[in-house]
């Protein structure tokens, strides 16, 4: 059996910069242990796979795996494929600006917009806050005083659940590394990894710089998080840091040499919350494996 898949840059308009993905069109046939050592053999940080969809309210199904494992639900991997099956996969035969696919924390609407991707994510859920600064600092490899004392370190899900962590500079996010052994202690159940944050950035242009590191799931660090861009649009409107309605630019990847550029929205209306992740894409290349 023959399998095809493409291969795509996401959060970038330009080709090897951005947060690689692989899709495969056509799902239907593969076990889920097949589909798992595909994602393993590519070695991205994600790779997803397309299926008929088996709700009304869907045009696909996907299914999203790591290295390691699959995940109910990422962001990249969404917006990639949503790019993969609205411009390259010839199997859209209702084609419109909006794509829904269903994952498996609901189905997710993304709507091109002058170019541009967008995803409305879930509201964001609210869990516990990490007052230990020594034990979130040593997540990452740095010290308590890198951590800011302005805001929380708090656990917020928009489909995944994420440790958003404020730090005090660009200097400090800069110096930081996952350190795997802390990580796989802290990190159980449905929490997934830890996006740090600084209002410093690289960019003048941009509001927020961010890293993601996830080496107890086979990713060392990943380029462009959007399923961790969503809680932290979440955290934001919480704790009023753009006020409660905005629309910025995140850039993360910078320190692995693949930068990437997340536009986030947000706004918050009566205790109603509204997040959306905007990206554009870049097309790669092609491969056929043989399962």
């Amino acid at each position: 059996m023959k399998k095809e898949c493409v291969f795509i840059d996401v959060f970038t308009d330009a080709p090897f910069a951005g947060n690689q993905l692989a899709v495969f069109p056509e799902g239907n046939g593969l076990t889920s242990e097949q589909m798992q050592l595909l994602a393993k053999e590519i070695n991205y940080s994600e790779t997803t796979f397309v299926f008929p969809a088996d709700e009304p309210e869907a045009d696909f199904n996907i299914r999203i795996f790591t290295p390691g494992r699959e995940l109910p639900f990422a962001g990249h991997p969404t917006v990639g494929t949503a790019f993969a099956i609205m411009d390259l996969f010839d199997i859209w035969t209702e084609k419109s600006d909006v794509l829904k696919l269903a994952t498996k924390v609901g189905v997710i609407p993304l709507r091109r917009e002058q170019g541009m991707l967008w995803m409305t994510q879930n509201e964001p859920e609210f869990f516990a806050q990490h007052k230990d600064r020594k034990e979130i600092a040593g997540l990452v490899d740095l010290t308590p005083d890198d951590i800011s004392a302005a805001l929380p370190v708090e656990e917020v899900s928009t489909g995944n659940r994420i440790l958003i962590i404020p730090i005090n500079s660009l200097k400090a996010i800069e110096r930081a590394q996952g350190n795997v052994t802390n990580m796989r202690k802290f990190f159980k159940g449905d929490l997934v990894g830890p996006y740090l944050f600084s209002l410093e950035t690289t960019n003048p242009k941009v509001k927020v710089h961010t890293r993601f590191f996830a080496p107890h799931l086979g990713i060392l660090e990943d380029p462009a998080t959007g399923s961790a861009a969503g809680p932290l649009v979440g955290y934001l409107l919480k704790h009023r840091v753009f006020g409660e309605k905005f629309e910025i630019m995140n850039e993360q990847g910078v320190e692995m040499g693949r930068p990437s550029l997340i536009v986030m929205r947000g706004n918050l209306e009566g205790g109603k919350y509204s997040i959306e992740i905007g990206g554009t894409c870049a097309y790669i290349g092609r491969a056929e494996f043989e399962i």
